[in-house]
């Protein structure tokens, strides 16, 4: 847990320093003669995170891409699966306060209690809900920054939070099946569904040019599941099996009772907003971006994925390095994308092939793996861009290559009656074609967005059968 607890900590101190509210002293010196004109200087960190533009309140549409980092199968639908969308308003009480209120049309099988799995394929309905919430942030540092003349009062600043969601669903959708065994039709049925969730966060927001937003934040959650039992009472007490179903002999009734636990999870969030702003002055993108920079091998550390609960633990994170070869436009990348789950869940049923019947018992499953990429790129664009003195010869810009993947993993699953263990010595997965865009962010940033397309594939059963791999990567550059 100290280890745990170490990494997060450094993860947010290397976030904050990637985008470090700037505490440097600026220093102009003019020399005018007649009519002496306001001027307004702002430096290409102002501009870019809209800190010195005063604004009271913001209309914000973005998608929480926390699930989406990292590289996974692509299929159809797999980014409106994945994404959890929301649209909201926040408005500014005070210099350092807040109230912000958010709302979502989602469906029944919410984000949040599938944890980073994308588990759509075997729950997908068309059935949706309304999730809505409510959330008061303090910017703690802001009102010392105004006051240093170092931000407006705005919305790009560090902040904790409050913040509470609730999913509004009718009970009465929820363990509604009807099945029998040995002649016999069931009479009790249990279900669940996420009804609410009260959080305490920590975030860093940033206004992102002028219609941007970003926000990364890590959250201790008391999550509230509602568990649903229905009963069936047969009234005239025989409840054997027979077709049609006499309805009118069958009466149902339900008790709903509250589960709460704990989580610990991160957020990225990513989206557009409308604001109260004026416009800034202009800064050269390339400042922004770092693209002038002479650059030949970058350390590639992801944002990571992580929850943690007292049924689950989830980590999925990813480091790579790519170095190029010689000043040409041609680079060798790799990257290491590990993930860790495991889970216990007490009293579940469970069905036991052997004996065709349903048993109640602890279950607990775990796993560990790892998927290693080695990509040969070219930054076709490069040279052009290097001749036209629009960029330096560096890892940032456009680029082709190949995809060449090898998986291993290590895990079991077990329960009253059995244990199961599973292992994957590695092997080589596939080959594939590969075409991506990554930049760097200033100084200590970087973003890689790529889609690889497999030709040579040994394990179809491991990436699907689209052959697709949508690899999205936001995080540290050393």
């Amino acid at each position: 847990m100290k280890k745990l607890s170490l990494f997060l900590y450094s993860t947010f101190y290397l976030l904050s320093y990637t985008f470090a509210q700037t505490d440097s002293v600026r220093i102009t010196h003019t020399q005018e003669t007649g009519t002496l004109e306001k001027q307004r200087f702002i430096d290409q960190y102002d501009y870019v995170f809209m800190t010195k533009e005063p604004t009271k309140w913001m209309v914000k549409g973005y998608g929480n891409v926390n699930n989406l980092l990292g590289s996974e199968i692509f299929q159809g639908g797999y980014i409106k699966r994945t994404v959890d969308f929301r649209v909201g308003v926040e408005r500014k009480l005070s210099p350092s306060f807040s109230i912000a209120i958010e709302a979502a049309r989602n469906p029944i099988s919410t984000f949040r209690k599938n944890g980073f799995f994308d588990y759509s394929d075997y729950y997908s309905t068309s059935r949706k809900r309304w999730v809505t919430s409510a959330e008061l942030r303090w910017y703690y540092d802001m009102a010392s920054r105004i006051r240093q003349g170092k931000n407006s009062n705005n919305f790009s600043g560090n902040y904790l939070s409050l913040r509470y969601e609730r999913v509004w669903q009718n009970e009465n959708s929820v363990a509604t099946g009807f099945s029998g065994t040995h002649g016999k039709w069931n009479t009790d049925y249990f279900g669940s569904y996420y009804h609410s969730q009260l959080s305490l966060n920590y975030g860093i927001q940033r206004r992102f040019f002028r219609y941007g937003l970003i926000d990364f934040s890590i959250g201790l959650n008391r999550n509230t599941d509602q568990l649903i039992h229905r009963k069936y009472t047969f009234l005239n007490g025989d409840n054997s099996i027979k077709q049609p179903i006499d309805w009118n002999n069958i009466q149902s009734s339900s008790t709903s009772t509250p589960q709460h636990n704990w989580s610990i999870t991160t957020n990225f969030k990513v989206g557009l907003a409308l604001a109260d702003f004026k416009k800034a002055s202009e800064v050269a993108p390339r400042q922004v971006f770092q693209t002038l920079e002479n650059e030949n091998q970058m350390l590639k550390i992801s944002w990571p994925r992580i929850l943690l609960s007292t049924s689950a633990q989830t980590f999925n994170g990813s480091i790579g390095y790519e170095q190029k070869i010689a000043k040409s436009a041609f680079s060798i990348n790799t990257y290491l994308n590990f993930s860790f789950y495991n889970s216990f869940i007490k009293n579940t049923t469970i069905y036991d092939p052997a004996t065709k019947t349903n048993f109640t018992s602890n279950s607990q499953s775990s796993s560990i793996g790892g998927f290693l990429h080695l990509q040969p790129r070219w930054y076709f664009l490069m040279n052009r861009q290097v001749a036209l003195g629009k960029t330096g010869t560096n890892l940032s810009g456009v680029y082709a290559g190949l995809n060449n993947v090898g998986f291993g993993s290590y895990g079991f699953s077990k329960n009253d009656l059995y244990k199961n263990t599973f292992r994957f010595s590695p092997i080589f997965v596939n080959t594939g074609l590969l075409m991506g865009y990554q930049r760097k962010l200033f100084q200590k940033g970087f973003i890689d967005i790529n889609l690889s397309k497999g030709l040579i594939n040994r394990h179809p059963y491991l990436l699907g059968p689209s052959n697709f791999i949508f690899d999205f990567k936001l995080g540290f550059a050393l």
